[in-house]
């Protein structure tokens, strides 16, 4: 703390009292009300302009010095203020913050969670789980993803995807939901491929089908460079999916909300393989590759069972709409699911007019 510097007002009592004059005297001298002299006297009011001339006009020394003793205090009381110390502390702490790119500011300004100026910079902190810059900076380098399902084709900036991740737990744990129920695995399933089936508001069904299971939902805009397409973890007692919606097509919404499922319930929850219930894992983790595998397989055979999908292709040499649309009709799976796997599976469909593009597509939000 910078040494304490005294109010002018001190200054002046002594010269007062040191020439013996009276109060009511110097105030008549100085044209000013008594009670105005006095105030300033313990340091209640400041000189201004005005009185400092009138103080010089006086013989009191001149109007400039007076002036600098009340800057010099002004600034003193700034300088030890704690809301004024807070503040320069938060200035530097977000410019700090946007100087080294460690959290996509823009990004977390358009997501209405009370981060807008650098007095909100104690939010930040909040949703990272640290409590300085240099934390944050650890935190940033040390982190490990969660179970991800995202694309290598893009470029990626790592801070960003942190920020997209660590966003989504906090808002996942703003959520309060019913209690999670393992138990209803199949009939948590069926629900789901009912509504990607009927194909209208898929998104708001499946949020409220999720939530009444015990899984928190939600859809999470993506920074610049952060080829994530979903994410899923424990928020406290609960397992939570969140989707970035990267591409409006039913079938790639449904393949990814069932990849993160596969997630929830062959990793997170699974009580047969506790070595597997971490929320985080190493990129590098020999773990990473098996989960994303198992992932991969649940969603694709409890979108389409491996059985029915034998059948299907052992029947079929070609999968023109009609067929695609009298199988998916047959066994109600919604006609977008079924061609995006025969074009996963066999690549020279995917670039062939079809009408089910048309009924692919996810509603906007």
């Amino acid at each position: 703390m910078s040494k304490e510097v005294r109010h002018p007002g001190e200054f002046l009592n002594k010269l007062i009292s040191e020439r013996n004059y009276s109060q009511r005297d110097v105030a008549a001298k100085l044209d000013i009300a008594h009670s105005l002299l006095n105030n300033i006297l313990k340091g209640n009011r400041n000189i201004n302009i005005k009185i400092a001339i009138a103080l010089e006009s006086a013989g009191f020394e001149n109007a400039k010095e007076w002036l600098t003793r009340q800057v010099k205090y002004d600034l003193y009381l700034a300088e030890n203020d704690q809301e004024t110390i807070k503040k320069r502390k938060s200035i530097n702490d977000w410019s700090q913050i946007e100087d080294l790119e460690l959290v996509p500011l823009s990004f977390f300004k358009k997501q209405n969670v009370g981060v807008n100026t650098s007095e909100d910079v104690d939010k930040i902190f909040e949703i990272y789980g640290v409590e300085s810059v240099q934390d944050l900076k650890i935190r940033v380098e040390k982190f490990n993803p969660t179970y991800f399902r995202k694309s290598s084709k893009f470029k990626e900036n790592k801070n960003h995807v942190i920020a997209w991740s660590l966003l989504a737990k906090y808002k996942a744990s703003l959520l309060n939901i019913s209690n999670f129920k393992r138990s209803y695995e199949k009939e948590l399933l069926n629900a789901l491929k009912e509504v990607f089936f009927e194909g209208e508001n898929v998104i708001v069904k499946t949020q409220d089908i999720l939530h009444k299971y015990g899984i928190k939902f939600f859809i999470l805009d993506r920074p610049p460079q952060t080829p994530v397409d979903g994410k899923s973890f424990m928020s406290e007692s609960n397992p939570a999916i969140v989707l970035s919606l990267k591409y409006k097509r039913l079938d790639n919404f449904a393949f990814t909300l069932f990849h993160e499922l596969g997630h929830v319930f062959e990793h997170l929850t699974n009580p047969n393989r506790p070595e597997l219930n971490e929320e985080e894992f190493f990129i590098n983790s020999s773990k990473t590759d098996l989960v994303e595998f198992e992932a991969d397989n649940y969603a694709r055979n409890n979108l389409i069972s491996q059985k029915l999908w034998n059948d299907f292709i052992n029947l079929n040499e070609d999968y023109s709409d009609e067929i695609i649309l009298e199988f998916s009709n047959k066994n109600r799976i919604h006609p977008g699911i079924v061609r995006g796997r025969v074009c996963f599976e066999y690549n020279e469909y995917y670039r062939k007019r079809s009408i089910i593009t048309g009924l692919n597509k996810l509603e906007a939000l």
